[in-house]
C-alpha cells in the first residue's frame, strides 16, 4: 500500500469516527471478532462511559459474558453472515431506567475495521412504545365502555358499510360483529326498511347536523322493532365527511307497554263497573266515571281527602280495613257495604313495586256477584278446549306472542312442537265418536306428564296439539319429542280394546327459525308434515328446503 492510499484510508477513517461520534442514536462498529472498533455519542450517553470505556474492548467485557452469550452473539453472528437483522428489547440505561430499543444489525466493510464487521443502529423509541401501549389501553377502555352501553352502537362510513358496532347491537340483531362489519342495511333487513333508513342517514350526512327519529326496521328473519335513533356526522381532521354514528335504544317494548297504559287507563274509565285506586295508607287517590256516578255524593270533588273508611267497609263482626281484608293474600273477593247500608260485590287486589312493596289496591264493585262468574266463565270457554281443558289456539297464539316478546328481550330461546296424531281416525270410525272422545282426553292428560308448569300444551285441532317449551339448548326439545314419543306408544284402552295411536312431531325454534309466533307455529306444521312423510322419523326440526 503507497502513502497516497494510507491517506486515503486514514482521511476516511477519521470521516466515518467523525459522523459516528455526531450521532445521538445507538450506533457501534463491531469486528468480525467481537471488538468495539466506534461508538456514536448516543451510545455513550445510554450507557453513561466514554469511548475509551468501549472503543477496543471485546463485546462481552462491556456486556457481560453471560448477556453476550444468550443475547447478542447470534445477532451478530447472522450479520457477518451477511443477514441484515432486526431486534427490539427493553435494555436499562446507565440510570437502571428500562428503555425500549428497535436495533438493526447491518454487515460492515470499511476502514473502521479490518475485514468484516457490523454496523449496529439502535434507535431508543420507548416514549413512542409507551404512546401506543397508552392508545391501546385507551382504544381498550373506551372499547369496554361501548360494549357495556345497553344503548346499541354503530359507525357506518358514507357507502352505509358498518364499519364498528359494540355488543347491544350485536345481541340486538341476533349474530356476531364479524356478521355485521363490512355489510349494508340492505344485506341485514328488508328492502324498504334498508332504503327507509338509507334516507335517514342521509339526512344527516348532506345538512352535516344531528338528528334524532324513530325508525321501525323489519329485518331478515321477519322481526319488527321500533328504535329510537340519534344519528350525527363523522368529521375528520381534514374537517371533511368521512361518515355516521348511530345511538340507538330499542324502544318496542317502551311504546308497547305505553299503549297498553293508555288502554288500561282507557278501560279504567270507560268500564261500567265503579274503579276505585287506593293508595296503600286507604286514601282514595282516583276513581272512573262510573264510581263517580254510582257514589256521587260519597265522592266530590275533594276525593283525594276521602278514606276508603269513610265510605266503605266490610260486614261482620268488626269494622276491617284494606289491608287487614288483604292480610292472607294480594286479591280479596266478598260484599262490602256503604255507609248507607247498600250492598255490593267487590273485588279488591294489591299492587305491588318490582322491589315487593306495596303501593296501592285497585277495587273494582260489581251490583251482581253472578255477573263475576258469568265473566270467568265466558274467559274459561273462550280461551280453553271444551273437551281437554287445555288451551285452545286462541290462548296458545297469545302466549306465544308473550314468550317471543320475553325471549326477545332476555336473548333467549324457545320451541314449538307441532303433535299430530297418527291412526287416531280409525279410533272414531271403530269404536265411535264417544269413545274417540275419551281417548283424546287421555291422550291430553299423558302428554302433559312431559311437560313443565311453565310450559303451554294446547290443542288446536280435531288430533293436533302444540306445545311452547322455554329451551337453553337446541337438543332440549328433541329430549322433550322423544318423550312424547314414548308416552303416546303404550296402549291406550276403551271396552277392555287395546287402542295404539302415535305422534308425528314437528319442531320449529325461535329467533333461528322464525321471527313472529304465526311463522313459528307454520314452520313447525312444516316439519311436522316432513316426519310424517318419512317413517324412519318420529319427530324432525324445521330446515330451509
Amino acid at each position: 500500500m503507497n502513502s497516497r492510499q494510507d491517506t486515503d484510508m486514514t482521511t476516511g477513517l477519521s470521516s466515518e469516527l467523525a459522523i459516528i461520534n455526531l450521532l445521538d442514536d445507538l450506533v457501534s462498529v463491531v469486528d468480525d471478532s467481537y471488538h468495539y472498533r466506534a461508538v456514536s455519542k448516543g451510545y455513550t450517553n445510554f450507557f453513561g462511559c466514554k469511548q475509551s470505556d468501549i472503543v477496543g474492548k471485546h463485546v462481552a467485557q462491556v456486556h457481560g459474558t453471560e448477556n453476550f452469550e444468550q443475547h447478542i452473539k447470534e445477532g451478530l453472528d447472522k450479520a457477518l453472515a451477511g443477514e441484515d437483522v432486526h431486534l427490539q428489547f427493553w435494555r436499562p440505561n446507565h440510570d437502571g431506567d428500562l428503555r425500549f430499543l428497535d436495533s438493526k444489525h447491518t454487515p460492515y466493510s470499511g476502514p473502521l475495521t479490518e475485514g468484516k464487521g457490523i454496523v449496529v443502529v439502535a434507535r431508543d423509541v420507548t416514549e413512542l412504545i409507551r404512546s401506543q401501549d397508552a392508545l391501546e389501553k385507551e382504544k381498550s377502555l373506551l372499547n369496554t365502555v361501548i360494549n357495556a352501553v345497553p344503548d346499541i352502537i354503530f359507525v357506518k362510513d358514507l357507502k352505509g358499510t358498518y364499519q364498528l358496532c359494540n355488543t347491544s347491537f350485536e345481541e340486538f340483531l341476533g349474530i356476531s360483529s364479524e356478521q355485521i362489519i363490512g355489510k349494508t342495511d340492505n344485506e341485514l333487513m328488508s328492502e324498504a326498511s334498508a332504503q327507509y333508513i338509507a334516507a335517514q342517514d342521509k339526512r344527516v350526512t348532506n345538512s352535516h347536523t344531528p338528528q334524532r327519529c324513530d325508525e321501525w326496521v323489519t329485518y331478515k328473519d321477519g322481526r319488527e322493532r321500533l328504535l329510537d335513533m340519534y344519528k350525527l356526522p363523522l368529521i375528520d381532521k381534514q374537517q371533511a365527511l368521512s361518515g355516521l354514528l348511530g345511538i340507538g335504544r330499542n324502544v318496542t317494548f317502551e311504546r308497547e307497554t305505553e299503549q297498553k297504559q293508555l288502554m288500561a287507563a282507557l278501560m279504567f274509565e270507560t268500564t261500567p263497573d265503579p274503579c276505585l285506586i287506593v293508595s296503600g295508607e286507604g286514601q282514595i287517590i282516583s276513581s272512573n266515571a262510573a264510581a263517580k256516578n254510582q257514589f256521587s255524593r260519597q265522592l266530590n270533588d275533594t276525593q283525594a281527602k276521602i278514606r276508603f273508611s269513610d265510605i266503605f267497609y266490610s260486614p261482620g263482626k268488626s269494622l276491617r280495613t284494606i289491608k287487614e281484608m288483604l292480610e292472607k293474600d294480594d286479591c280479596w273477593q266478598g260484599e262490602i257495604c256503604t255507609t248507607d247500608h247498600s250492598t255490593f260485590m267487590a273485588t279488591i287486589n294489591a299492587v305491588h313495586e318490582a322491589t315487593g312493596r306495596l303501593t296501592k289496591y285497585v277495587v273494582i264493585i260489581r251490583n251482581e256477584h253472578s255477573r263475576h262468574q258469568l265473566t270467568e266463565a265466558l274467559m274459561a270457554k273462550a280461551y280453553h278446549d271444551s273437551l281437554t281443558g287445555l288451551p285452545n289456539r286462541l290462548l296458545f297464539q297469545s302466549r306465544l306472542e308473550s314468550a317471543i316478546t320475553r325471549s326477545e328481550r332476555q336473548f333467549r330461546k324457545i320451541a314449538v312442537l307441532f303433535i299430530d296424531l297418527n291412526k287416531f281416525k280409525p279410533v272414531n270410525d271403530q269404536f265411535g265418536h264417544t269413545a274417540g272422545d275419551q281417548v283424546l282426553i287421555d291422550i291430553a292428560q299423558r302428554l302433559q306428564e312431559n311437560f313443565r308448569a311453565t310450559d303451554t300444551l294446547a290443542r288446536i285441532g280435531g288430533d293436533e296439539f302444540v306445545a311452547l317449551i322455554d329451551i337453553e339448548h337446541r337438543d332440549t326439545a328433541a329430549v322433550v319429542a322423544d318423550k312424547i314419543v314414548h308416552s303416546l306408544s303404550q296402549p291406550f284402552h276403551i271396552d277392555n280394546n287395546e287402542i295404539n295411536v302415535g305422534a308425528s312431531i314437528g319442531i320449529s325454534i325461535f329467533p333461528s327459525d322464525a321471527g313472529s309466533a304465526d311463522d313459528l307455529l307454520q314452520k313447525a306444521d312444516e316439519a311436522m308434515y316432513k316426519a310424517k312423510r318419512d317413517p324412519r322419523l318420529s319427530y324432525a326440526y324445521y330446515t330451509k328446503e
